[in-house]
C-alpha cells in the first residue's frame, strides 16, 4: 500500500523521534509531494535523508491535473500540501496520512475513510507489529503534543494492542 504523507504527519513523527520507525513499516511505501517538502521546513533535513535512503519516494505529480488542483484549492479551502496529497492519492489509489481536521473531512469525502490514516494510526501500526512498545509509542505521542502537535487526547491504554 502506498501512503502519501502530509506535512502534519511528517512533523509529528519527526518531533516524536519515530519517523524512521514508521517508515520501516512493512507492506507500505511512503511518498511525499514537493509541496509537502516545502511546507515541512522544520523537518526538511530528516525528510531529505529519508528520501536519500529510499524510505520515502516522490508522488507522481504529473498525475495531478493543474486545473483540478486549482479548483480543489478553492473548493476545499485547504493548504497546497494537503490539496496535493489528496489529489495524488485520489489519482493513484493510495492512502493519505494527515492530521489536519479539515483535510481529514475532505479525505473521507473524496477517497474514503479506509484510505485515511494519521500519526496515531501509523504509530499504532508500529506497535501492532512490535516495532514500538505501547509505552514507547505513548512517550513519542506525548513529545509530539509538547512540541505543538494537534492530536487527540489519548492515554497509554490507547496504544495497547
Amino acid at each position: 500500500m502506498i501512503v502519501v504523507l502530509d506535512a502534519s504527519t511528517l512533523i509529528n513523527l519527526d518531533n516524536g523521534e519515530v519517523l524512521a520507525v514508521v517508515l520501516s513499516l512493512p507492506h507500505r511505501t511512503f511518498q511525499i509531494s514537493p509541496e509537502v517538502l516545502r511546507e515541512s521546513r522544520t523537518v526538511a533535513k530528516a525528510i531529505k535523508a529519508a528520501v536519500e535512503r529510499g524510505d520515502i519516494g516522490w508522488v507522481d505529480d504529473t498525475a495531478i491535473d493543474a486545473e483540478e488542483y486549482e479548483d480543489a484549492l478553492v473548493a476545499w479551502a485547504l493548504g497546497p500540501g494537503e490539496t496535493e496529497c489528496i489529489l495524488a492519492a485520489k489519482a493513484s489509489g493510495s492512502a493519505v496520512a494527515c492530521d489536519d481536521g479539515a483535510a481529514r473531512k475532505v479525505i473521507e469525502r473524496e477517497i474514503g475513510v479506509v484510505r485515511m490514516t494519521g500519526t496515531v494510526g501509523l504509530i499504532r501500526d508500529a506497535v501492532a507489529i512490535g516495532l514500538l512498545t505501547a509505552t514507547e509509542a505513548f512517550e513519542a505521542y506525548q513529545q509530539m503534543k509538547r512540541l505543538g502537535g494537534f492530536l487527540p487526547k489519548l492515554s497509554l491504554d490507547d496504544f495497547e494492542i
